[in-house]
C-alpha cells in the first residue's frame, strides 16, 4: 500500500488530483519512473544501475498484482489486504503468508523502501 500511495503522490504532483485515475493498476509503470527520477544526481540520490532498475520494475509489477483489485485476470488469489481460500480449501491471511514474488532479503527491496521515503518526503514538502 505504501508503494501505491507513493505512486499516487507522484501522479498527483505531476497531473493534479482531479486527473488521478481511480485505479490500482499503475504501480508497475510509475514506480520505475520514480526510481529514474529520484536515483540520479539531480534527483538527490545516487545513479541507479539498469539491473537495479529492472529489479525494481519486477518488484513493482509484483506489488501491483498483490492489490486485490489487480488479481492478474483472476489467476492470483493471494493479496496483501484480505484472507483468501486456496484450491484445497485452506484459508491464508496476508500477515502470515510468504509472497513468492517478493524476497525480503533482496537488496533492491531496501532501495525501493529508500525510494518511497525520498519521494514521500519530497511530496510532503
Amino acid at each position: 500500500m505504501a508503494a501505491e500511495k507513493t505512486c499516487k503522490a507522484h501522479l498527483t504532483a505531476a497531473n493534479g488530483h482531479d486527473n488521478l485515475r481511480k485505479s490500482h493498476a499503475y504501480v508497475a509503470k510509475v514506480l520505475p519512473n520514480l526510481a529514474r527520477a529520484f536515483f540520479r544526481p539531480s534527483g538527490g540520490g545516487e545513479q541507479i544501475a539498469q539491473w537495479e532498475l529492472a529489479k525494481i520494475a519486477k518488484l513493482a509489477l509484483e506489488i501491483e498484482v498483490l492489490a486485490p483489485a489487480c488479481d492478474d485476470g483472476g489467476s492470483r488469489l493471494d493479496n496483501t489486504e484480505y484472507p483468501w481460500q486456496d484450491a484445497q480449501g485452506r484459508i491464508h491471511v496476508p500477515c502470515e503468508h510468504s509472497f513468492a514474488g517478493i524476497d525480503d532479503s533482496e537488496k533492491n527491496l531496501v532501495r525501493l523502501i529508500k525510494l518511497m521515503r525520498m519521494a514521500l518526503a519530497a511530496y510532503a514538502a
